[in-house]
């Protein structure tokens, strides 16, 4: 994992005014920057299938949204608009276009039909606000996160700061952008998250910023990442399993309470080695049991770590099978397999 740059890059007076790029109204609400970002998304995807980056087409996506001609849109959109396909940079291009520009641009069928291909199968909402579980994603399945965030103008410096304590997600001034997470470090020993901007590499950190959990924890509204292509996608759900034994069924007896463990980035291990290896095995066989019920990325190994995408899934699957009250399981939001969700388990997957 490389460590971000922490001294600013040299920038030309043409290129360097951020307060210009403000002015001129391109991150408040910027419906832009989502489109572009999707498209990235997307080629990063492409590339951990076959190692072959593919430039996907912010044009195609951006002429799409639900809300057209109006600007602005939910961070679902986005991913609703690519499970129905995106076509490729070279046929439409959207490199340093304006939305104007986007939007007139016209599409022939052909290029619609190439589009209709590279749809993806499904898509994970992250909780907000839990830099854990980005990390967790970035580290265990490669893949980038779309994350948003709410500021003040002169609050997104390359380290993004909090002068605002009070700033409201909805009022007039506040900025709403989303952006790449790509990576994840400790910064003056703190969590913290390696994004990358849509306004180019002459801005930030060479066209990245590091999002330290302070900042993550009061300012991130939205998070999520796709799993696959629709062509290649092994990650729809499957019926709610039954208590009858039934052909792929995993199968494991479950005798001691599981808990969660938090990630050492400064180590790139989980935190307590010796719970880990511990309850490993049983762990291993948790993950397949939430892979069969649909909860649980199929696309991501079961390597036994008991971390922040498995603890979603258990809180899934607790809520799922009325394991305890609401209440009570949202104290824990997954992070504990514990007498009721054991006894649960073992009467629907007992050897």
């Amino acid at each position: 994992m490389s460590s971000p740059r922490t001294s600013k890059k040299k920038r030309s007076p043409s290129t360097s005014n951020e307060e210009k790029k403000w002015n001129a109204g391109s991150v408040k609400d910027s419906e832009l920057c989502r489109w572009r970002l999707l498209a990235k998304l997307l080629g990063i995807l492409y590339w951990l299938k076959n190692q072959l980056y593919v430039h996907f087409s912010a044009t195609y996506i951006y002429q799409r949204r639900s809300n057209k001609p109006s600007g602005g849109m939910a961070g679902v959109d986005a991913f609703n608009i690519a499970r129905t396909g995106a076509t490729l940079e070279e046929l439409v291009p959207s490199q340093n276009m304006t939305d104007s520009q986007m939007d007139g641009t016209e599409i022939p069928q052909y290029k619609h039909d190439v589009g209709s291909v590279f749809k993806i199968g499904n898509y994970v909402s992250l909780p907000i606000k839990d830099i854990d579980t980005i990390a967790s994603v970035i580290q265990t399945t490669g893949k980038a996160v779309m994350v948003w965030f709410y500021f003040n103008r002169d609050e997104w410096v390359d380290v993004p700061i909090i002068k605002y304590p009070d700033l409201n997600l909805n009022a007039g001034e506040t900025s709403r952008h989303s952006v790449t997470a790509i990576d994840f470090t400790l910064y003056n020993g703190k969590k913290a998250l390696i994004i990358e901007d849509s306004w180019g590499q002459f801005f930030g950190l060479n066209g990245q910023r590091v999002i330290t959990e302070d900042f993550f924890q009061v300012r991130n509204w939205f998070a999520a990442y796709p799993i696959n292509f629709a062509f290649d996608d092994q990650t729809q759900p499957q019926p709610e399993p039954q208590p009858s034994p039934g052909p792929g069924k995993p199968k494991h007896t479950f005798t001691k309470p599981l808990v969660f463990i938090p990630w050492d980035s400064a180590k790139n291990q989980p935190a307590d080695l010796a719970s880990h290896e511990s309850q490993k095995t049983d762990v291993v066989a948790l993950q397949n049991i939430l892979k069969y019920e649909g909860r649980f990325p199929s696309n991501v190994s079961s390597t036994g770590y008991y971390g922040s995408v498995t603890a979603k899934a258990v809180y899934a699957f607790q809520v799922a099978h009325k394991v305890a009250p609401l209440s009570e399981l949202d104290s824990l939001r997954g992070r504990r397999v514990g007498e009721k969700t054991i006894k649960v388990l073992n009467e629907i997957y007992s050897l």
